[in-house]
């Protein structure tokens, strides 16, 4: 069977001319076009399905950025934009990025490859974040769960800044005081909005803030775990702990519970997200519900649409979240 290079050589033009000949044939003048097509139906070259996939700019897949795939939350929203894409006979191609720029910054060169038709971002870093000089609208882009306003493409995201306000204010309202703060990585967006929240609650109550009762640390049970011994080591009097994911209050449950105290009746705890974990654990997790699957699905649905030409940027949707009340807080008496 011949091989591209034999087309080249029959043609005497380089293997990436008889490429741009099947993808992209309007960048070449009349004569090459001629004589690499002449080449290969001498030769009966057939090209590639890739090839195809580039002459129509099409691939039906959509690429998801996902900062950590191990995490639970991701891994649910990772599902409601699998059903979106069923649906819409799209495929999914899913990158762990670690978190990392240059793997997002891949993802995008797989947009303007034409190996992938869009991206969804499930990471906090902004279109502009990773290519700055692109030209807006270029690659169909959508972000979901981490978003940074201003954007001008669409977005999906709930009220970080009010869902940690209901939880702190239920916890206040609970007789706590002493609450001390676990939360997520110090450099994230989504984690400065939710101690906002958890902040505002507090000066409704005229109870001061205090930075040494808060510890970063990554959105993990094992980075729970080891907040909570930082915290709870320097701080035994605390009757709350305030948390910013379900991991890290399942976490914190363990190290707690390592250190002898019984919950809630020695420390009452909260999460955030409302993973499956937080209903078996033990106490049953006091948190908050977010909507991961539909996340995904509201996401997808906007890709779809903008890849379809039915919407452009600045297309922002806020889903509702609500307080799941179990027995991990308990009434100060």
């Amino acid at each position: 069977m011949a091989q591209i290079r034999d087309v080249s050589k029959r043609a005497g033009v380089s293997p990436a001319t008889v490429s741009r000949a099947f993808s992209d044939p309007g960048k070449l003048s009349k004569d090459t076009l001629q004589r690499v097509l002449k080449a290969a139906e001498e030769l009966n070259y057939k090209p590639n399905s890739l090839a195809q996939v580039f002459r129509v700019k099409r691939t039906n897949s959509v690429l998801v950025l996902v900062p950590d795939v191990a995490n639970v939350l991701f891994a649910r929203i990772v599902s409601g934009i699998e059903r979106i894409a069923v649906e819409n006979n799209y495929y999914l191609l899913v990158s762990d990025t670690k978190d990392d720029p240059e793997i997002e910054r891949a993802g995008l060169e797989m947009v303007e490859t034409h190996r992938a038709d869009g991206v969804i971002q499930l990471g906090e870093r902004r279109l502009t974040d990773l290519a700055p000089d692109l030209e807006a609208g270029r690659i169909p882009f959508v972000q979901a769960v981490e978003t940074v306003h201003p954007m001008h493409y669409p977005t999906v995201q709930i009220n970080n800044f009010s869902a940690a306000e209901a939880m702190a204010t239920y916890l206040l309202a609970l007789g706590h005081r002493k609450i001390g703060v676990l939360a997520g990585l110090k450099d994230r967006h989504v984690t400065a909005e939710r101690l906002r929240g958890f902040r505002s609650a507090l000066k409704s109550f005229d109870v001061p803030f205090n930075e040494g009762l808060v510890e970063y640390g990554p959105y993990s049970m094992a980075g729970g775990a080891q907040s909570a011994l930082r915290l709870l080591s320097r701080n035994r009097d605390l009757t709350a702990l305030f948390t910013m994911s379900d991991e890290i209050a399942i976490g914190a449950i363990r190290t707690a519970q390592d250190l002898g105290m019984s919950l809630p009746d020695d420390l009452s705890v909260t999460g955030f997200d409302n993973i499956d974990f937080g209903k078996y654990c033990t106490p049953p997790l006091t948190t908050v519900m977010q909507p991961a699957e539909r996340i995904g699905e509201v996401a997808m649905t906007l890709m779809s649409n903008l890849l379809r030409g039915e919407i452009t940027g600045d297309a922002q949707q806020t889903l509702s979240t609500e307080l799941v009340i179990r027995s991990s807080a308990r009434r100060l008496t």
